[in-house]
C-alpha cells in the first residue's frame, strides 16, 4: 500500500540466563546495584544525554526530555490504530512478549497490563524504564541487534520506531523467525524517511534540505531509514505468512483538511519541534563532521518550515506483521 493508504556486547556482557533480573529488579547483589548505577549515568554530549551500554549504537538520546517525546509518540501510535497495541490478528493467547527497543517501556507495560497471562520483556540500550510495572513485566539491558540467547520461544515480538536502530534487518527478522514458537507473531511498527511531501510545497526549503542530509548521514552509518519500506519484503524471506503492510499518515503541522489528520499533525508537530534537536546534532557531527554551529543554522529554518501549513509535509509510518507457520522449518 502506498503512504496514502490507511489511509553483544563488548564491556559489560549481558546474562542473556532465563531468570535474568531487569536492570531495575528486586533482590540486587551489590554487583548488580553497582551495574545499574553505572548504567544509569548518561554519556553527556551537546547539552544531551545518550546511553552507556554500547554508546554510540543508536543515534538518539536517552535523557528526560527525550523520554518526554517518547511518551508522546505512543499516543501518537494509539491515535493511529484506533487505541489498539498491535493490529496482528492474534487468535491464541499470549505467554511469553519480547518488545524490542522498549524505550521508556510504556508499550511493554501497557500489553502486561491487558495480558496478565503473558510474560513480557522489553529490551533496551538504555535502561530508563520505570521502577514500578506490572509483576509479568520486566526489562533487560541488551542489544538486539547481536545475537539471541533466549531459551524461551515467544508467542509474539514487537518492535517500534527501530529505523535507525538496526544495521542488519534482514537477519533482526532471521532471528525473530527462529525465536518465536510456530504460530507466534511479529510486529513492527515504524516511521519513513526521507520525510514525504507530495505537491512539491517542500522544495527549495531549509526543510528539503535537512531531510536530505539526514538519509546521507544514516547511510553513512548503514542506518538507513528508508528500510521501513522493506520490512514486508524482507519478513516474507525470512518465512512469515500471510504478512501485511498498512500505512498511515503523520502529517507534520495542522495543513490537512481532515479533521483527524488534523489534529494528529498538532501532535506531530510537536513531536518534530521537541525531537529535532535530538534526531539531528549527534548524528550530523559524527556522520557528516558538521559543527553544532552549521547544524543549529539549519535546524533554526527547519523549525520555522515545519509550522509552516504551506508546505505539506508528512511521516509515512508503517505497520507489518506476519505470522511463523504452524508447521514447517523452525
Amino acid at each position: 500500500m502506498d503512504p496514502g493508504g490507511h489511509a553483544e556486547a563488548t564491556g559489560i556482557e549481558p546474562n542473556n540466563d532465563e531468570e535474568i533480573d531487569s536492570a531495575f529488579g528486586e533482590g540486587d547483589s551489590t554487583y548488580t546495584a553497582t551495574l545499574r548505577s553505572s548504567l544509569l549515568e548518561s554519556v553527556q554530549e551537546n547539552g544531551r544525554g545518550y546511553h552507556k551500554y554500547r554508546d554510540g549504537v543508536y543515534i538518539l538520546p536517552e535523557d528526560a526530555r527525550e523520554q518526554e517525546r517518547l511518551d508522546l509518540q505512543h499516543e501518537m501510535f494509539l491515535r493511529s490504530l484506533d487505541r489498539k497495541l498491535y493490529l496482528a490478528p492474534i487468535d491464541e493467547p499470549v505467554h511469553e512478549a519480547l518488545d524490542l527497543g522498549t524505550g521508556t517501556g510504556t508499550w511493554a507495560i501497557d500489553f502486561a497490563d491487558q495480558h496478565p497471562e503473558a510474560n513480557v520483556v522489553g529490551v533496551d540500550l538504555s535502561p530508563i524504564q520505570p521502577s514500578w510495572v506490572p509483576p509479568n513485566c520486566r526489562f533487560v539491558v541488551d542489544d538486539f541487534d547481536k545475537e539471541w540467547a533466549y531459551k524461551t520461544k515467544f508467542d509474539f515480538i514487537h518492535g517500534r520506531m527501530l529505523l535507525t536502530s538496526s544495521a542488519d534487518f534482514p537477519t533482526l527478522f532471521q532471528r525473530a523467525y527462529d525465536s518465536l514458537r510456530p504460530g507466534g507473531w511479529i510486529e513492527m511498527q515504524d516511521l519513513y524517511m526521507p520525510l514525504k511531501c507530495d505537491d512539491g510545497s517542500m522544495d527549495g526549503t531549509t526543510y528539503q534540505q535537512w531531510n536530505e542530509l539526514y538519509i546521507q548521514a544514516c547511510s553513512k552509518l548503514g542506518r538507513d531509514p528508508s528500510y521501513t519500506a522493506k520490512y514486508k519484503e524482507w519478513m516474507t524471506t525470512a518465512g512469515f505468512d500471510g504478512v501485511e503492510e498498512e500505512v498511515f499518515k503523520w502529517p507534520v503541522n495542522t495543513w490537512p483538511k481532515d479533521d483527524k489528520l488534523k489534529e494528529m499533525g498538532s501532535w506531530n508537530l510537536i513531536n518534530m519541534l521537541d525531537g529535532l534537536e535530538g534526531f539531528t546534532v549527534r548524528l550530523w557531527t559524527m556522520a557528516l563532521e558538521m559543527s553544532t554551529e552549521e547544524i543549529e543554522v539549519i535546524l533554526a529554518g527547519v523549525r520555522k518550515d515545519v509550522q509552516d501549513k504551506r508546505i505539506h509535509s508528512y511521516w509515512p509510518m508503517y505497520v507489518v506483521y506476519g505470522r511463523k507457520p504452524s508447521s514447517g522449518p523452525g
